[in-house]
């Protein structure tokens, strides 16, 4: 008995190293934060190109230019081609994804999410708290109080409250049709919507957004909103109220579709940053908010 509860103890505490170090390429690939953590002094390569010149009386002459693999275009008019490997976009798909590969594994296994189960499931009968309900919005009550605080988001007001609800509303979509497409029943039997976990996802979605309006100000505030996540995650397992597979699709999930609302509003804000108007307007009879686009 006593080396099956170390045995417990051991799984537990792997399980949520293992949830907290998935979550941390997430900010540490962004280069202001991970140079914020791990300070290293690069230097630019430097590429010798040479060019060739016709003056004015047609003498060719030939000159070195010294430049760095930092720059995309070279003098001379050379340039070098962006490997895909160092795309944002697939570096932010690398956890997820990974999450994701892991969540499928472990269904794949024959048992093996019913003995990881039979591990992490230590307060099924509900005998400690664990603030599940409430921290999956965490991370956006810290923003918001960092905001009132007086610290700068990356985005204003507005456009955080677009970005908020798009991530909420479009996470929910997924998670709620694969429940209806799945139909896994959760390990205390309490209907048939278990996978993926829509509390972990919620939580994911919310430490994603604080992570992208508040992480360059510091890494710890990113580290605070995944942390309040994985706990989530964690609890849902503990509480047996999901499987391990639920909660890290669900994460991954959340991280995924959050990231994907970004990259579109990078790409799509730039079309209509100067064509477009937003202004509250008021009158005796109605009020609301005038759109504008200048064609």
């Amino acid at each position: 008995m006593v080396g099956f509860n170390n045995i417990r103890i051991v799984m537990r505490q792997l399980f949520i190293c293992l949830l907290a170090l998935s979550c941390f390429p997430v900010f540490a690939i962004d280069k202001t934060v991970i140079d914020t953590i791990f300070p290293i002094n690069q230097q630019a390569d430097t590429v010798l190109i040479k060019t060739t010149i016709i003056n004015d009386s047609d003498t060719t002459i030939t000159s070195p230019i010294n430049t760095t693999t930092s720059d995309k275009y070279y003098s001379g008019g050379a340039s070098l081609k962006k490997q895909w490997t160092d795309s944002k976009h697939i570096k932010q798909s690398i956890v997820p994804f990974w999450m994701a590969a892991s969540s499928l594994t472990v269904m794949t296994i024959p048992n093996l999410k019913y003995e990881i189960q039979d591990y992490l499931n230590w307060n099924k009968e509900e005998t400690v708290k664990l603030y599940d309900d409430e921290l999956r919005y965490g991370p956006i009550a810290v923003g918001a109080i960092l905001s009132v605080c007086g610290v700068k988001a990356n985005h204003n007001v507005l456009h955080q409250a677009g970005l908020i609800a798009a991530s909420y509303i479009l996470a929910d979509f997924v998670i709620y049709r694969t429940k209806i497409w799945t139909k896994v029943k959760r390990p205390d039997s309490d209907g048939d919507d278990s996978f993926p976990s829509q509390h972990a996802s919620m939580a994911f979605v919310a430490a994603t957004l604080l992570h992208r309006e508040f992480g360059d100000v510091s890494p710890w505030i990113s580290i605070g909103g995944y942390t309040m996540a994985t706990w989530v995650a964690y609890s849902r397992v503990a509480r047996n109220r999901h499987y391990l597979s639920d909660v890290l699709m669900g994460a991954a999930v959340g991280t995924f579709v959050t990231n994907g609302v970004y990259w579109a509003y990078d790409a799509l804000m730039p079309l209509f940053r100067k064509n477009v108007a937003i202004a509250p307007y008021f009158s005796t009879e109605q009020s609301g908010i005038c759109l504008a686009y200048r064609f």
